[in-house]
């Protein structure tokens, strides 16, 4: 009976150390499109997200003149094979930027952006203080499933910062305040018309880089107290697609090791009640 014993807790410690990397965090390929510093987002952490074509453009339609981002033929995913996630900080202390790792992480039904602080403005004025970064991530996550579900959300917040987080339903696309905030409100960005034109004569540069070397610069008109300049980094792209995919093969060896479990708890118990034979003793 010891020997059972022994032998059954060296197996639950074994299924405990297999289960451990299929519950771990699932890694997501991430790409930077674009980052820059833009009013128009809201004061408040905000989060969209665009699983088609018609939902980005229709977005960028409702900035009006102050919209700075690239029509989705120009950027550096698909939406057959990419979802696009953007990210506002808000208004910010100033004089630094939003830039991305190559993964965010897939946890539960949440999916949670990698984000990090640089020094710098991306191009904007020293002034500026309304940081956020648009970026893509694929619809299959590293372990080869497809995580795009309407019950799964995409959160970020900004490192180092209390009450920045924000989250957007893949339902819905809507965007929904911080959990830690205690903003009664969500943000709501202030959006110019389509058919408005600025009345000023001030404006901003919006450059993008197609290769880390180079850059085409492209203008934009905002109105004359905004400044908004964004830049794109398809450089990160290239790290973010020589990650390496995790094996699938962890769920077939846990529900095996499971299985093998519960047939020796099945022996164990038919032996303790299996009645003892009666040792006759030779005088």
């Amino acid at each position: 009976m010891r020997r059972f014993v022994v032998g059954l807790g060296l197996l639950v410690l074994g299924l405990s150390l297999l289960a451990e990397p299929a519950l771990a965090a699932t890694p997501i390929a991430s790409k930077l499109q674009l980052r820059g510093h833009l009013p128009e987002l809201g004061e408040r952490p905000v989060m969209r997200v665009f699983q088609t074509q018609a939902a980005y453009d229709g977005f960028r339609t409702s900035l009006g003149d102050a919209n700075v981002f690239p029509p989705a033929a120009n950027m550096f995913m698909s939406f057959d094979k990419d979802i696009l996630a953007l990210y506002a900080r808000g208004n910010d202390t100033g004089g630094r930027c939003l830039r991305t790792g190559p993964n965010a992480t897939l946890d539960g039904d949440t999916a949670t952006l990698d984000l990090l602080f640089e020094s710098g403005t991306c191009g904007a004025p020293s002034t500026a203080h309304y940081p956020f970064i648009l970026v893509s991530l694929a619809r299959t996550a590293a372990d080869g499933s497809s995580w795009v579900t309407p019950a799964r959300s995409v959160c970020a917040s900004a490192p180092g910062v209390s009450d920045s987080r924000a989250c957007a339903s893949l339902g819905t696309s809507a965007t929904t305040p911080s959990p830690a905030s205690s903003a009664s409100a969500s943000p709501v960005p202030t959006a110019a018309p389509a058919s408005a034109t600025p009345t000023g004569t001030a404006s901003a540069t919006a450059s993008r880089t197609a290769t880390p070397s180079t850059a085409a610069p492209a203008s934009v008109a905002p109105s004359p107290t905004r400044s908004a300049v964004a830049v794109a980094s398809p450089s990160a792209a290239a790290s973010a697609s020589a990650q390496p995919a995790a094996s699938g093969n962890s769920d077939f060896f846990l529900t095996a090791g499971l299985v093998g479990l519960g047939v020796l708890i099945g022996i164990v118990i038919m032996a303790a009640r299996r009645p003892r034979r009666a040792i006759r003793r030779i005088p």
